[in-house]
C-alpha cells in the first residue's frame, strides 16, 4: 500500500449515517486483479440494508455500490483478457475494499467484463449484478440446462414451451432473466409487473404480461397456462411476503420456486425500519406454499461457487451477449448532481422511499 487515497462514499455506523472518507490507493496487483478508475457506479436496495441495519458490513466504513463502470488502469499477471484502457464493468460484491462507490476499485478479473466502446458506461453500470442474479437463478438455482456460451443456438431448449413466470419482472432482475429466456429460446415466458411496464417487457420476450394487482391474476395465468393452469418454475423478483403468497397460487404442486433473498416483511423491496423487517429463510410456519414445492432461496454472491459460472459469465459469456445485443440495459436514473456524497445521498433516499422502478440508480462518481 502506499499513502495515497482516494475519495469513497461509505455507511458510517449502520443508523442512517453516511460520508465522504478517503481511503487508501493499492499500488500492487495480486495475481489475477485488475485496477479500475470508476466512472458511474450503481445502487440497489441491499445498499439501504447496510446503511440503515447494518447487513453485509464487515467493518466500518463501509463502500457501499454493487456495480462499477470504468476504465481499467492496471493489470496483475493472469488477469486473462484484459488490457490497460479497457471499457469494463464489474459486480462489485465482497468487502468493502471491492465495492463500487469510490474512485478507484480492485476486483479479481472474474467478476470483469469488457463493453463494446458504442455502450455509454452509465447504461452499462445497470447490468452486472442483476444480469448474474438472473443467469444464475435460471441456469444454476432453477436448474434449467445452461446454454451454449454465445446462447446462440437453433436447437430449442429441452422446456422450450414449459410455463416459466417471472414475477416481478418490472425488477431490473426480472428484465434480465426475461432477455436471457428470449434469447435462449423459451416461448412461454409469463411476466406479472405494473402496466407501464408491460409494452418493454413483451419487446423483451415476454410471451403473456399481467397486472401484479389484478383481482383476476390466478384466472389469467391459469387462462394463458392451460392445462392444469399451473406454473410448474417461478422466480419472484420481489420476495417480499405478499408476493409470495400471490405465488403460491401461481405454482404448480410440484413446482419450483426461486426466491431472490432476503425475504422481506410485507410487499415491498426496500425495508430500514427494524431488524426484523426481513430473514434469510422462508420460515415452516410462514410459508403459504402448496405441499410439494420446491422453494430455492438464491443468494447471488455464491455464484463463484460454480466453477464454470466464475470463469465464463462476467470475463466471457457477458462481452459476447454485449456484442452481440442480446443483453440490452435498462433504464438509468443518474444521480450527477451536487457533490459526490449529495449524489449517493439522493439515491439511497429513493430506494427508502421504493421510488425506483424498471430502472437502476446510477451515480456519477468522481
Amino acid at each position: 500500500m502506499t499513502d495515497k487515497t482516494h475519495a469513497a462514499i461509505a455507511a458510517l455506523d449502520g443508523k442512517g449515517a453516511v460520508g465522504a472518507v478517503q481511503v487508501a490507493t493499492p499500488t500492487a496487483l495480486e495475481a489475477a486483479e485488475v485496477m479500475i478508475k470508476v466512472e458511474y457506479a450503481a445502487m440497489i436496495a441491499p445498499d439501504t440494508y447496510a446503511t440503515d441495519l447494518g447487513f453485509f458490513v464487515d467493518a466500518y466504513p463501509y463502500v457501499l455500490g454493487y456495480t462499477v463502470a470504468g476504465f481499467v488502469v492496471r493489470v496483475g499477471a493472469g488477469a486473462e483478457g484484459f488490457k490497460d484502457g479497457d471499457s469494463v464493468v464489474a459486480f462489485a460484491y465482497g468487502p468493502s475494499k471491492r465495492k463500487a462507490m469510490q474512485q478507484y476499485v480492485v476486483q479479481p478479473y472474474t467478476v470483469c467484463a469488457k463493453v463494446p466502446d458504442n455502450l455509454p458506461l452509465d447504461q452499462a453500470a445497470t447490468i452486472p449484478d442483476n444480469f448474474v442474479c438472473a443467469f444464475y437463478t435460471l441456469f444454476n438455482q432453477l436448474g434449467l440446462p445452461h446454454p451454449p456460451a454465445s446462447l446462440a443456438s437453433s436447437t430449442p431448449p429441452p422446456q422450450a414451451t414449459t410455463p416459466i413466470l417471472i414475477y416481478g419482472a418490472g425488477s431490473t432482475a426480472g428484465q434480465y432473466a426475461i432477455q436471457l429466456l428470449h434469447h435462449a429460446g423459451y416461448k412461454n415466458i409469463i411476466a406479472t409487473a405494473s402496466p407501464r411496464h408491460h409494452e418493454s417487457l413483451r419487446s423483451m420476450g415476454a410471451t403473456h404480461v399481467f397486472d401484479y394487482n389484478s383481482e383476476r391474476l390466478e384466472a389469467e395465468v391459469a387462462a394463458a397456462v392451460g392445462g392444469e393452469g399451473k406454473v410448474p418454475l417461478v422466480l419472484d423478483g420481489v420476495t417480499a411476503e405478499a408476493t409470495i403468497k400471490k405465488i403460491a397460487g401461481l405454482v404448480s404442486p410440484n413446482g419450483k420456486v426461486a426466491l431472490l433473498l432476503p425475504i422481506k416483511e410485507g410487499d415491498k423491496v426496500t425495508v430500514h425500519t427494524s431488524q426484523g423487517g426481513m430473514y434469510q429463510e422462508l420460515r415452516p410456519d410462514r410459508t403459504p406454499m402448496p405441499e410439494g414445492v420446491k422453494v430455492i432461496g438464491v443468494k447471488t454472491f455464491f455464484y463463484h461457487e460454480d466453477e464454470y459460472l466464475k470463469e465464463n459469465l462476467m470475463p466471457k459469456i457477458l462481452p459476447q451477449l454485449l456484442e452481440a445485443g442480446v443483453i440490452r440495459p435498462v433504464r438509468v436514473r443518474l444521480m450527477d448532481k451536487g457533490s459526490f456524497l449529495e449524489r449517493v445521498e439522493e439515491g439511497l433516499e429513493l430506494l427508502r422511499t421504493n421510488k425506483v422502478s424498471g430502472e437502476k440508480v446510477v451515480v456519477k462518481v468522481d
